[in-house]
């Protein structure tokens, strides 16, 4: 531009010092020419006009020193103001031209940018393992800024720590242990946008890598205090996109969003692995234990058993008494023992459930057979409405379910007292409700009674009857629910048809 002007204003000092006949004007075409290699339009046609406005100076002072005006003079000047004109109409299409080139190679070159931006965050938004997607990326950023490497690298405590990937994998960097340079060591107390290497006195890296210049932007992985002195550096050596800090700053974010979810992934993943040893070993621990227990308990019972019905002689009053007593502990210990196998088969191996059909009044009334010399032994009265249906269902999972609740109704009524069983069909499948008549269950109670070891007080049991209960219904697709009665309490088991498999 500047030599344009230059151009002008000597073809201008030459021309009103040449003779007439000599139209140096003509040169003008010359700098207007230069102006087409431009995108400034104004100065193409300040130049047109300067070399008209020259042309008329340049003749009069040409023709006022040598006495008169030459036709010939004139004609040729008339000839170069239109040759100005057309020069500079030329001079114009072709920055025309050229500024539509820039645009179009300009977008085709943001279409190609785009692209690998948009394929850049299809890798971010695959869930792999981050060293694999780091991997990815790394390449993914190459091609999209052109640079001559990459490198991830980890900072804590004002040191560095192995490069966690860099590729090509040859590239140069500080050794583990080595502290951060001064001014990338103040700027590591807090987040900073991505700017040129040469400012953070890390010159190593370029010259080692033997690169002109390169770009650092921090990733932050974390939060909290000690996420304020650590974190991952991105260095992008000799990158030949010229706005590699502004696409950086827009597409980090996205990037240390993804580092977060995929440490929090492997966090979640390593804490599942964790619980699943420590389920496995309580699953074994449980099994075991309880098998060994119930071993010598059923030996014990057996030996009592037949003490006591005089297979070694008639034993003393008060040794029968203790035998008895004997017998009912170990009968305890037992069921807790089968209840604890139960409890690991049903929570850790979710077991599938053997679907038979059945009559359901004929399982009801087999419960209430099994618990009858109980409940005869209190006086208590029980009445039943059944319903001859077939259910679907697993017959002696179910079995279980209501012999647990019908022995606590028959255990918690008062002598005398009337323990219910009805049944009634529902739109959804059957309703079994167990009733009793004792004090019920005080309202702090209510919140746990169907949780693991949720006994109501200290003597009304192990706390594992009514969940193993509800996690019988629960597979069968149904739910047991507890409501007051007026007196005692209401277990009711619902249970729908065609509950999944």
């Amino acid at each position: 531009m500047l030599l344009a002007v230059f151009l002008s204003l000597l073809l201008f000092l030459l021309d009103s010092l040449t003779p007439q006949r000599l139209v140096v004007s003509i040169l003008q075409d010359v700098p207007i020419a230069l102006t087409g290699l431009t995108r400034n339009r104004r100065l193409t046609i300040v130049l047109v006009l300067f070399g008209i406005l020259s042309n008329v100076l340049a003749e009069a002072i040409n023709s006022r020193a040598e006495g008169f005006i030459s036709p010939f003079a004139i004609a040729n000047r008339l000839f170069s103001v239109v040759s100005f004109l057309l020069v500079g109409y030329l001079a114009l299409k072709i920055q025309d031209h050229g500024l539509e080139t820039g645009k179009a190679l300009s977008e085709r070159l943001r279409a190609d940018r785009d692209r690998k931006i948009r394929s850049l965050l299809e890798e971010l938004s695959r869930e792999e393992a981050p060293q694999n997607l780091l991997s990815r990326i790394a390449t993914h950023f190459r091609s999209l800024f052109g640079a001559h490497g990459i490198i991830f690298a980890a900072a804590r405590e004002n040191r560095w720590h192995s490069p966690i990937l860099s590729d090509p994998p040859d590239l140069s960097f500080w050794k583990e242990g080595e502290p951060l340079p001064g001014a990338l060591s103040l700027l590591m107390s807090r987040a900073f946008s991505p700017r040129p290497v040469s400012e953070l006195s890390l010159a190593f890296v370029l010259e080692s890598n033997h690169v002109p210049e390169g770009i650092v932007a921090r990733l932050s992985t974390g939060s909290g205090s000690s996420a304020e002195t650590s974190g991952i550096l991105l260095f992008l050596l000799g990158p030949r996109e010229p706005e590699t800090a502004v696409l950086l700053e827009e597409i980090l974010p996205v990037l240390e969003e993804l580092l977060r979810r995929l440490e929090l992934l492997r966090h979640f993943r390593e804490t599942n692995g964790l619980l699943l040893r420590k389920n496995a070993m309580i699953r074994d621990l449980i099994s075991g234990v309880s098998h060994d227990i119930r071993t010598p308990l059923l030996a014990q019972n057996m030996t009592m058993t037949l003490a006591l019905e005089g297979i070694w002689g008639a034993p003393p009053e008060g040794v029968a008494s203790l035998l008895e007593q004997m017998i009912g502990s170990n009968s305890s210990l037992l069921e807790l023992a089968n209840r604890l196998l139960l409890l690991s088969r049903y929570e850790l191996d979710d077991p599938p459930l053997e679907r038979q059909p059945f009559p359901l009044d004929a399982l009801l009334s087999e419960v209430l057979s099994e618990l009858e010399p109980i409940s005869r032994q209190g006086g208590l009265t029980v009445s039943t409405r059944l319903l001859p249906d077939t259910f679907v269902g697993d017959r002696q999972a179910l079995k279980r379910l209501f012999l647990n609740l019908m022995d606590n109704a028959i255990k918690w009524s008062p002598p005398g007292g009337t323990v219910g069983v009805s049944c009634r069909k529902t739109p959804s499948g059957f309703s079994v409700t167990i009733a009793d008549s004792g004090p019920g269950i005080p309202p702090e109670m209510v919140p746990r009674l169907f949780r693991r070891f949720g006994g109501l007080s200290p003597g009304s049991g192990f706390g594992l009857g009514l969940y193993l209960a509800q996690q019988i219904a629960r597979l069968h697709g149904g739910q047991i629910h507890y409501q007051k009665g007026d007196p005692g309490s209401l277990f009711t088991v619902e249970l729908p048809e065609g509950s999944p498999p």
